[in-house]
């Protein structure tokens, strides 16, 4: 008997049904896709706008603000998850948090400018939440506040502008009080709030409740990936309660607002990329979802891309609210010429990365940083945006399937077996040519390095620049020649479904090689 979620896949156009799921073992980097339950929300794209984006010219106004919302009007954007932080610092004139009415327009400027830009516009009269609420009404969006739940930058430097009076003043309510990085899983002693204290849960439940009381939004997003620690380690167990019922008492309170207004609020948790670590964090989605607290949950790789999410894991377990797939703005980069360098998420990883997740179970796709490329290509990326989630399109435009460290699979020593789910199918649609790119960490010029797809030897080829397609914006952030090796793929040898590529340097005895990332560029 074919059951509710088979008969939802079977007519939402262009995704595959349960029994072509099954058919083509679609399993992903992750998990095994089972079916899905009918939408609870109606978004196919959502997309993260923080507002300290915002900040960084002195002389701003509403319509510098309103432009970051202009430019989606023409896209697959159904909704903006607006963040109203710089950090910790809150950019709107918040009773809870106070904070902004110490400043004093004038006064000498701190070492993070944008920070006394920001203050000043909101003692000029500005206010950049209302104003990009306005301007996703004018352009047809929807908007939701996102939270930062926990946020971790700069806690190492107690005289960093963006610490609001709350964290700066209560340092009993931190983790604990030293310099060890947020980063360090390992151990508690770090400044972020400690959610065991009901202090900090009220704090944070008030800022909520403001934003939701003084502004006219469709919904709230947890952002639990800034950042995902919220509880000492050995008081994980009794934190997962404690953070249960604080979503319990959040969905309450939107339930409440919303019903006073006549419409429906919807809450989202943006969340770790696996099951795992949202369970190491002190978060129960699968329990919240049960108890249908969430309409959205958005499965986050935190910063850096990656299709490597378990989405299966999320829609198999999960019945009430809709999954959505993350893309960052930014590639793991294989360079340390320059700190700040970014090697920049291209069109084609945003496109093959889409198909992939919703041929995996997502229902919908979500955008963070999208903004963060430098600014005279801003204007530039936006359209990449349109048809984002049209899967025909996205089937017959060139694509670059991407697989990077720090996920699991990469890096790797010497040899590695990585799994791709690639849903094109190349006897229907013509594509020019295909080429599979290596990288090694450092130079594989003197090594052979052998590839298989799906059991077959693939031929080293050549390649004019160090990229498959096209950078964004070219810096010191991308690989260069000496680390990188480039193969011609068959077509005819790619599943519609996954493919296996195994990769091996084949002089090990000699010279050790770690293998760094793998990327299949569908050509046209």
């Amino acid at each position: 008997m074919i059951d509710k979620g088979e008969r939802y896949l079977m007519r939402r156009p262009g995704v595959l049904s349960a029994a072509a799921v099954a058919t083509m073992g679609l399993t992903g980097c992750i998990g095994t896709p089972l079916p899905h339950r009918p939408a609870a929300a109606p978004y196919r794209c959502i997309f993260n706008h923080e507002l300290l984006i915002v900040s960084h010219r002195k002389d701003n106004s509403r319509e510098y603000v309103e432009s970051f919302i202009k430019k989606l009007e023409d896209t697959d954007v159904d909704a903006v998850m607006c963040c109203p932080q710089l950090w910790r610092t809150n950019t709107f004139r918040s009773d809870v948090d106070p904070t902004w009415k110490s400043y004093k327009p004038g006064q000498p400027l701190s070492k993070f400018r944008s920070y006394d830009y920001m203050m000043t516009y909101l003692h000029a009269g500005g206010d950049p939440v209302q104003e990009t609420i306005d301007a996703c009404r004018k352009y047809g969006k929807d908007v939701f506040i996102s939270y930062r739940m926990n946020d971790h930058h700069y806690i190492q430097d107690l005289e960093w502008p963006c610490h609001n009076d709350f964290w700066r003043d209560h340092p009993e309510y931190w983790l604990a009080d030293s310099d060890t990085s947020p980063y360090s899983r390992g151990k508690d002693d770090v400044r972020l709030h400690n959610y065991m204290l009901p202090e900090v849960r009220d704090y944070y439940f008030a800022i909520i409740r403001e934003l939701c009381t003084n502004y006219d939004v469709d919904g709230v997003e947890f952002d639990f990936q800034r950042f995902p620690r919220f509880f000492r380690n050995d008081e994980i167990a009794e934190g997962t309660k404690v953070m249960t019922a604080f979503v319990r008492r959040v969905r309450a309170m939107v339930d409440r607002i919303g019903s006073e207004r006549g419409k429906t609020m919807r809450l989202c948790a943006r969340v770790p990329h696996t099951i795992a670590k949202c369970e190491k964090a002190g978060l129960d989605v699968i329990g919240w979802d049960a108890a249908r607290l969430l309409d959205m949950i958005n499965v986050s790789s935190f910063y850096v891309h990656t299709m490597e999410m378990a989405i299966e894991d999320f829609a198999a377990r999960t019945r009430h609210a809709r999954v959505y797939g993350e893309m960052n703005y930014v590639l793991y980069q294989n360079s340390k010429v320059d700190r700040y360098a970014r090697r920049y998420t291209t069109f084609e990883v945003y496109r093959a990365s889409a198909l992939n997740l919703f041929s995996r179970g997502a229902d919908g796709l979500s955008l963070f940083n999208y903004d963060y490329v430098p600014s005279k290509v801003r204007a530039v990326m936006a359209p990449g945006l349109k048809r984002i989630t049209d899967l025909d399109f996205l089937r017959t435009s060139p694509k670059n399937y991407v697989v990077y460290p720090g996920f699991g699979t990469f890096p790797a020593t010497n040899r590695r077996t990585v799994e791709v789910i690639i849903p094109d199918d190349t006897e229907k649609v013509p594509f020019d040519r295909a080429v599979l790119r290596v990288e090694t960490q450092k130079s594989c010029a003197d090594l052979t390095i052998g590839v298989r797809l799906n059991g077959k030897l693939l031929l080293e080829c050549e390649h004019a620049g160090v990229e498959l397609f096209g950078a964004v914006a070219e810096n010191a952030g991308y690989a260069t020649r000496e680390c990188l090796r480039f193969y011609t793929v068959p077509l005819d040898l790619l599943v519609a479904g996954k493919n296996t590529v195994e990769v091996e340097n084949i002089d090990q005895a000699e010279q050790s090689c770690r293998l760094f990332s793998l990327e299949i560029g569908l050509f046209q």
